[in-house]
């Protein structure tokens, strides 16, 4: 049996120019439920900012656990971009939340990262794409954040040529 397991999925559907984001965190000690967390998002596609969020623990180790999903509020107005994590710690971990839910949500503002460019690259194409790829990848600090970001990689050399830049 296994002493411990969490699983953690993310889900991203897009509702117009919003994305909405449905998040889950479950862990199981020794084949008990220990936690369940859902969160939900909207956030614009073109901002990232949080416009809604909401939470519940359908499976709790206390009663006290739930306060936390108070703490989700202090996240309305915030930005996905670099640095988000540190903010979602500050604000929705520690003494005023919890440590689980804030992995969650930080796994969640990874993977709007690949929702929003998912959007992108349906909504766009040719150089309007190349266009809004390449703000959409400084927006969020993307170049040199992993090999294929890399300033000198084959990705920004394509965007470079269709751009008509060197």
């Amino acid at each position: 049996m296994s002493l411990f397991d969490r699983k953690i999925t993310v889900d991203i559907v897009e509702e117009g120019d919003r994305l909405h984001i449905n998040g889950r965190l479950e862990d199981t000690r020794s084949g008990v439920a220990l936690h369940h967390i859902e969160v939900e998002m909207l956030m614009p596609v073109w901002s990232g900012e949080i416009e809604e969020i909401s939470g519940a623990m359908p499976s709790h180790p206390l009663e006290e656990c739930v306060e936390s999903l108070e703490s989700l509020k202090e996240l309305l107005g915030q930005r996905i971009v670099p640095g988000f994590s540190e903010v979602v710690k500050s604000k929705v971990g520690g003494a005023v939340g919890c440590t689980h839910m804030a992995s969650l949500i930080m796994n969640m503002g990874n993977a709007s990262v690949q929702g929003r460019g998912a959007y992108l690259r349906t909504h766009m194409t040719g150089q309007q794409e190349s266009e809004a790829m390449k703000a959409y990848a400084d927006d969020l600090n993307l170049l040199d954040s992993c090999v294929c970001w890399r300033e000198d990689g084959p990705l920004m050399k394509r965007w470079r040529n269709q751009l008509g830049q060197p």
